[in-house]
């Protein structure tokens, strides 16, 4: 299972050295964004599969606080007319890139943004935890645990895409 998800944490993070060589400097906004939302994408699909069911982006879209299961479905009306029972990852930066949604859904990519300073979609753990002290919120040693947890690699950083699996399978999203 980590090495799956090893695997697609490379990719997420490969995206952005990528993204570097296209431009010849710093990605764009819209790079951040991509990458972002390919780490949202990539702690859905559990199974490593490239795409999710349709009952898995609508679980996704409500969690990320998109708003009411009925947006949700026409959201996913608009980006997957063909009614496949499945979402690309293409059809899913479709649906972020549509009015609203990307607003709608920021939440917890904009508390992770705060603290990736370089903008990789990972953070030092440190950063984490002084970001939430920042916050306001008191930092125990559970808490910590919880942070030491999601350094799946023990690089000391955390990769926004599991920070938002763990989130998703503390809600009870995923199983």
């Amino acid at each position: 299972m980590a090495s799956r998800r090893q695997a697609s944490l490379t990719k997420c993070t490969s995206d952005k050295d990528e993204a570097y060589q296209k431009k010849g400097g710093e990605p764009s906004p819209d790079d951040y964004e991509k990458l972002y939302f390919k780490a949202e994408f990539t702690a859905m699909d559990k199974e490593n599969r490239g795409k999710l069911t349709t009952s898995e982006f609508v679980k996704l879209m409500m969690f990320l606080g998109y708003g009411e299961r009925w947006k949700v479905d026409e959201l996913l009306k608009a980006v997957n007319p063909e009614g496949d029972g499945y979402i690309t990852i293409d059809e899913f930066y479709s649906a972020m890139k549509r009015p609203g949604v990307t607003e709608g859904t920021s939440r917890l990519r904009d508390i992770f943004f705060k603290f990736d300073d370089n903008k990789d979609g990972r953070a030092t753990k440190e950063q984490i935890l002084q970001g939430f002290t920042d916050m306001g919120i008191e930092v125990d040693d559970e808490i910590k645990e919880k942070i030491n947890k999601l350094d799946t690699n023990n690089d000391g950083k955390v990769a926004y895409q599991d920070f938002v699996q763990s989130q998703l399978l503390t809600k009870g999203v995923l199983k």
